[in-house]
Parts: structure tokens; C-alpha cells; sequence
């Protein structure tokens, strides 16, 4: 937002006093940090980590047990009715309340963007890598019943194919749909009120100043930074890391020139009679040799390194500069992904439009 140079000066000094307020470390003119929650993050982090790698069976075995058994035996049903308590809190604030058409920023500044640059923002920074991996995963996970085969039909002992596929899009949709999109408008609203209206600086512990008050500044508030700070970077390292296998797949497929199951690219000599090497991507049998891009965790290193170097390229330039712009092209690209995807099938629009450009006229029955 942009409210003049005098009050944008005002708001930066109101916002550097309440980082202060907290256990700071500055350097003037370079940084202001906040050890506890930097030093606890990073040991946080890294432990997870180093545990990965030097024992990583038993960190499997681990994370086995929390995040597959115990968080949704314990939590399924928290999660579940909390999302759909703030949709009629959030229904009501729009719908209802004298707060409908609060704006985020003060009563006479204006958008610094337009509407469709800032969903791309918002498309790309939220489930962009997860809804076109899943998009398609998903919907066939459910309906083949690897995850929940007992919603089968034929584990149910009625129904049919359809049903199956219907359930199927029915969980994606509430996993991609307005449940999916509920935290992040929850949160980006009480973030943005609280930032850009009261002068709060732009972290999660001011979130709660009209709950707790002044302890945000203390030993609470470096808690809820904490938190959010170690849940982000593992939901995003989780998107990231399903982003870097989906490309790693995409790149071979491309590269190996796979079309309706043959390998058009690949020399027609026996040593590369299985250029993936079985799928294994490095051990191949005796006598045959890998070809091209390979999928394996060298590739997906590579990629997610190459990927970090841009997003990272794309904070450091600035928002108006870096994110703003690589949002554009990420959200075109992903809808010229999914435009193609749709008109190089058969879908019943594409031949609703194919005679309706042609003067047909189509009869349903």
C-alpha cells in the first residue's frame, strides 16, 4: 500500500519499535533479528534433518508413526470441523458483519496491484506445485482405492465405477477447494489487518495481539514464531520436494521422446533396450546403459536446487520486481498447461465449441 512519504516514514518507525520490543539482535542498516526464534528454528530445522540422514530408517519409522497414525487418529476431526467453522465465520464477516469491505491496508490508500496480479501472487505462493501435482494424482488415487479402499464399490458390496469416481473428485475437491483455501484467507487477513492497518510488523506473533496483548512480545510470541516458521519451510520442502519429482518425470518423459509406451528419442540399440534402467534411473542390468535424463534423487537434487536459486533470485530483486513478475509467468504457464491439457483431449466443451464455431447446432438428450 502506498500512503504517502511522511506516513509510510511514521509506519516503518512504528514498525521498527515493535521489533524491537522483542529479543533483538540489529545491525543498523542491514538486519534486525530475533535469536531465540532464529536459533531455535535453525537447531529445530537441522536436527530434523541430520536425523534424516544418519539414521534414516528410524526417521522413516518415526515419521510413520506421527504424521500417518497418530496426528490423523488424534487430529482428523479437529482439523475437519475447524475448517468448517471458519467458512461461516468468514461468510459471515463478508455476508453479515459491518466488516465486509474492511480494506487491509488504511481507509485512503489505494491497491498497488491489480486483481488478477495479485491472485497470481496469491496462486503461486500457495498450492500452485501441489494442486498440478495432485490435480491429477488424487482423483485416481481415490477412485482405484490405494488410499481408502474401503469406499469402493467393491469393498462396499454396491455402487459402481462412477461412484468410485465421483468419490474420488469429491475428496480432491475438499482438499483443493474452499477448505484448502481457508487458511491461507484466515491467516493473510488477520496478518494483513494487523501489518498494514495497526503497524505491526509483517510475522505471525502479532496475529494474536487481540488475544494475549503485550506478550506477544515475550516467550509466547517467540513460540507462535517458532512454530510457523518450522511448519512453513516443511510444507513447503514437502510441495517442493513432490514439484522436483513431477518435473524429474516430466523432463524424462520429454527427453526419452515416451509417447503411447514407446521411446521415440532413444536409439534403436539393445544396451538401451530399457533406457530408465527399470526405473531404477542409475543400476542398470548387465549390458545395458541408462539414456538421457535420468529419474532419480541426483536429478530432483539438481532441480530443487535450481528452483531455490530462482525463487531466491526472485525475493532478493524485491517484490515489484522479482515475485511480482515471476508469479505473472508462473500462473500463465500453469494455465496454458491447463488449457492444453483440456483441448488436446476430447472433453464434451471442446465439441460444444467445435460446432458452435462451425454454425452446428448440438441436440442434448
Amino acid at each position: 500500500m502506498d500512503g504517502g512519504v511522511g506516513g509510510a516514514d511514521n509506519e516503518m518507525d512504528i514498525v521498527q519499535k515493535n521489533l524491537r520490543k522483542c529479543r533483538t539482535v540489529e545491525k543498523e542498516g542491514w538486519f534486525i533479528m530475533n535469536p531465540v526464534v532464529g536459533g531455535v528454528s535453525i537447531i529445530i530445522i537441522w536436527g530434523f534433518v541430520i536425523l534424516s540422514m544418519v539414521t534414516p530408517d528410524y526417521a522413516l519409522k518415526a515419521m510413520n508413526v506421527a504424521a500417518f497414525e497418530w496426528i490423523p487418529e488424534v487430529w482428523t476431526w479437529f482439523y475437519i470441523i475447524s475448517q468448517d467453522i471458519w467458512i461461516l465465520v468468514l461468510i459471515y464477516i463478508l455476508c453479515i458483519s459491518k466488516y465486509g469491505n474492511i480494506k487491509l491496508g488504511k481507509d485512503d490508500e489505494q491497491p498497488e496491484y491489480s486483481f488478477a496480479t495479485w491472485f497470481s501472487m496469491l496462486f503461486s505462493a500457495g498450492v500452485a506445485v501441489g494442486l498440478f501435482y495432485y490435480s491429477v494424482a488424487e482423483p485416481l488415487w481415490h477412485f482405484k482405492g490405494w488410499g481408502t479402499p474401503r469406499f469402493l464399490s467393491s469393498a462396499k458390496g454396491y455402487g459402481n465405477e462412477n461412484e468410485d469416481a465421483m468419490h474420488g473428485l469429491m475428496v480432491t475437491f475438499y482438499h483443493w477447494g474452499v477448505h484448502g483455501w481457508i487458511p491461507y484467507t484466515l491467516m493473510g487477513a488477520v496478518l494483513g489487518i494487523l501489518a498494514h492497518r495497526r503497524g505491526y510488523p509483517m510475522s505471525m506473533r502479532f496475529c494474536f495481539v487481540p488475544i494475549i496483548g503485550d506478550r506477544v512480545f515475550g516467550f509466547l510470541g517467540d513460540c507462535v514464531d517458532i512454530l510457523s516458521i518450522v511448519t512453513t519451510i516443511f510444507g513447503v520442502c514437502t510441495s517442493l520436494g513432490l514439484g522436483a519429482m513431477q518435473l524429474n518425470n516430466g523432463l524424462q518423459r520429454l527427453d526419452h521422446g515416451f509417447y503411447r509406451g514407446d521411446n521415440f528419442n532413444v536409439p534403436n540399440d539393445p544396451k538401451y533396450s530399457t533406457p530408465d534402467c527399470g526405473g531404477t534411473g542409475k543400476v542398470c542390468a548387465p549390458g545395458k546403459e541408462p539414456y538421457g535424463i535420468q529419474v532419480n534423487v541426483d536429478t530432483q537434487v539438481l532441480l530443487i536446487i535450481i528452483i531455490t536459486v530462482a525463487a531466491t533470485t526472485s525475493v532478493v530483486t524485491g517484490l515489484n520486481r522479482g515475485i511480482v513478475n515471476l508469479s505473472r509467468v508462473n500462473f500463465a504457464l500453469g494455465m496454458f498447461l491447463c488449457l492444453a491439457v483440456l483441448f488436446l483431449g476430447d472433453p464434451m466443451l471442446k465439441v460444444l465449441l467445435t460446432h458452435a464455431f462451425h454454425g452446428h447446432h448440438v441436440t442434448c438428450a
